[in-house]
């Protein structure tokens, strides 16, 4: 559980012929990781090529892109919505239906299908794009026709006659007021201007007649107060009310037209979606089939399989491709080494325990190589979060908060597992809480602290009762300096786990130098704790000789081996230079000294000492949160004595919203500094992470 999947390398040499079965029974067998030949063309010495994109490849993507395009303008309007009661009751799970079932088609006869599909919905829909284009230029014809006739002009009155030249059009509303001062100082009184606001805009519709004699001026004056011109339209009558009874028609005719061809696309839709979905199927099947054959190595006859499968599995994929090539195939197992970088990794942890992998995955997936910390950050994660957020009250909201993630919404397997992480935390909360007696922010020090703030107030006696029968052993505020020590052991510890695991490591892959380093890492970080101890008066042994050797020696001991360890690198000792070889120069010697000074006191001593410190985090945020619903407490009181009426509605909006405030603010900030605990303090001494994430082949996603 520590270790990803023990994992095993196939290479499947299999006839040309049977390459499509193959792929068929791997998809199948869900349990093969396939990666591209070039990564072991060396091993091949020439025999094989990779392979290149072919005319499949390319004919099925376009075939794809075409189906999804035609899919979405046919998708009905209602799917993807759903109803509240599907989304607070419905299991995501519940929402899938089973699996379009594809029959063997040829994909040239799938494409001539679409073709002809594809062309009567196109045809459709861009008819109904243009008659919808039609209407909406009609219904803004009849709203200036309207207008016209409630200012009583014909359409054959816009335009120039012989001694007047009327303009029609829009122009913005609060440039009506400059037209009137511009057409005044142009024309004098020898114009007129009607004028009525455009509905659900800014603009207005305007009628403007001048002499024609001012018709340059006029214009120019109209240009620079933004007039948009509007002009009858041809074939139109010119009276406006035979012409509005003739939009009116044409109005009624397109709305009509309209409804038809929707109910056309809406026929094709219930007729033939659901065959564009097993289209759409068939492509991504034939698609995936053509891509993947890109890793495949080739040669005249054969064709090469590089992948991965777990070692359980290994069996189960030998028969698999024996039955399917009809025993005409090679399966050669061979198992990697764990340091091997191309081996993907697949973490095996219980369920409940699964979703942290989301954690661990945010600082890197992890190596084939490496510890999957999952299983401990399930445990620390909770507990450190706990820590910095103690409190039964709010700890239970939090747990509300992740049941609901878990048991009322339907947006993915994401969100439950995010909801169970939730869940744990806020059960630590309510623990933590418990042990430092505080419910929504309420304890025996907040107790004290109204009485000595607030003259005369006291809080009720069934609100202290529960605070009287509860165990306290401490409290962040009062016993700051306890609590601080023990944030330094919490970080100590976990971090010990660390360099632990550090060392189980270094030695399982035959490390020796690295797993004693691991060792003297883990005396060193102690040896540091002990030094912060001192170092802030908290003495418990003293500084004595002794302890200063205990301090002093694993130092040396780093500085020791660093140097050991570089004397030993391969190009340590002497160089090798043209098959003679060189002694190293002073210099050399002193540049291993110094760095070997800089990795046992500032990448190891000085290091454990910033990141125990760090750890005070815990102690920082417990307090904040303590504090910051006090204020709120203390404020609620003494809203209670504003008046004997209101004040009882005011104290409950300030404790409502300050409790409400804290929960948010809090927990958020608590699990920020809880991951920023594991991925910089912990992880560092052991987890590198950035792996290849184990991907079984699978035409559909699983």
């Amino acid at each position: 559980m520590l270790k990803p999947v023990e994992m095993r390398e196939l290479r499947i040499v299999t006839l040309d012929d049977h390459i499509d079965g193959v792929i068929k029974r791997i998809d199948a067998l869900g349990s093969v990781h396939l990666t591209d030949i070039e990564s072991f063309l060396e091993d091949w010495e020439g025999l094989i090529e990779p392979s290149k994109a072919d005319a499949a490849l390319i004919k099925s993507s376009e075939l794809l892109a075409r189906i999804d395009n035609l899919i979405a303008l046919l998708r009905p309007q209602t799917e993807g919505k759903k109803s509240l009661k599907e989304m607070l009751f419905k299991a995501p799970g519940e929402e899938k239906g089973e699996k379009i079932k594809v029959e063997e088609i040829r994909l040239e006869e799938i494409e001539a299908e679409f073709g002809g599909l594809e062309h009567a919905v196109t045809t459709l829909i861009s008819e109904n794009e243009r008659l919808k284009e039609e209407l909406s230029g009609t219904k803004q014809l009849l709203e200036v026709l309207k207008t016209l006739e409630d200012f009583g002009v014909d359409l054959d009155f816009v335009g120039e006659h012989d001694f007047i030249s009327v303009h029609a059009g829009k122009l913005p509303g609060m440039n009506i007021e400059e037209l009137e001062n511009t057409l005044e100082a142009v024309t004098g009184e020898n114009h007129l201007v009607v004028s009525k606001g455009i509905v659900g805009g800014e603009e207005a519709f305007v009628v403007i007649v001048t002499l024609k004699k001012d018709k340059e001026e006029v214009n120019r004056a109209l240009n620079r107060l933004d007039f948009e011109p509007w002009l009858p339209p041809e074939h139109i009558p010119d009276s406006t009310k035979d012409a509005i009874v003739e939009a009116e028609a044409g109005i009624e005719r397109l709305e009509s037209e309209i409804k038809d061809k929707e109910r056309e696309i809406g026929e094709i839709r219930s007729e033939k979606y659901n065959d564009l979905l097993v289209m759409q199927e068939f492509a991504q099947i034939e698609e995936s089939k053509a891509k993947v054959k890109v890793l495949f190595g080739k040669s005249e006859r054969v064709r090469v399989i590089e992948g991965w499968t777990p070692k359980e599995k290994v069996e189960e994929v030998i028969e698999g491709i024996n039955e399917e090539t009809g025993g005409f195939s090679l399966v050669e197992v061979r198992k990697p080494k764990r340091d091997d970088l191309r081996v993907p990794s697949l973490l095996n942890n219980p369920r409940i325990v699964k979703p942290f992998e989301s954690i661990v995955k945010m600082y890197g997936h992890p190596l084939y190589k490496d510890i999957d910390p999952t299983l401990i950050t399930a445990i620390m994660f909770p507990l450190l979060f706990g820590l910095m957020f103690p409190d039964i009250g709010h700890g239970f909201f939090i747990l509300l908060l992740g049941l609901a993630l878990t048991r009322f919404t339907g947006l993915g397997k994401s969100m439950r597992e995010m909801g169970i992480i939730i869940i744990l935390c806020g059960l630590c909360s309510m623990v933590a809480g418990a042990l430092f007696d505080e419910v929504f922010g309420f304890s025996p020090y907040t107790f004290e602290l109204i009485e000595t703030s607030i003259g005369g107030v006291t809080a009720p006696g069934w609100l202290t009762h529960w605070f009287d029968i509860t165990w306290n052993p401490f409290e962040p505020i009062k016993d700051i300096e306890f609590f601080f020590v023990l944030t330094m052991l919490i970080g100590a510890l976990h971090m010990g786990l660390g360099l632990f695991l550090n060392m189980a490591n270094n030695f399982s892959d035959r490390n020796i130098l690295g797993g004693i380093g691991g060792l003297v890492k883990i005396w060193c970080l102690f040896g540091a704790l002990y030094f912060l101890l001192v170092l802030f008066g908290i003495k418990f042994i003293g500084l004595k000789p002794g302890i200063a050797i205990f301090i002093m020696l694993p130092i040396l001991l780093l500085f020791g081996l660093k140097i050991v360890s570089e004397l030993m690198h391969e190009e340590g000792g002497e160089h090798s230079n043209g098959g003679t070889k060189e002694k190293r120069a002073i210099m050399d010697y002193l540049i291993i000294l110094i760095d070997g000074v800089i990795d046992a006191l500032l990448e190891n001593f000085f290091r454990f000492l910033a990141n125990i410190v760090s750890y005070g985090r815990i102690l920082a945020l417990a307090l904040c949160h303590a504090a910051l619903i006090e204020v709120f407490i203390l404020l609620t009181f003494m809203s209670l004595q504003i008046n004997p009426v209101i004040g009882p509605v005011i104290a409950a909006v300030v404790f409502i919203f300050g409790t409400a405030l804290v929960v948010i603010l809090e927990a958020i900030m608590a699990g920020i500094h809880t991951i920023r605990l594991h991925f910089y303090e912990w992880f560092t001494k052991f987890y590198e992470g950035g792996g290849v994430e184990f991907s079984p082949f699978k035409f559909r996603g699983a």
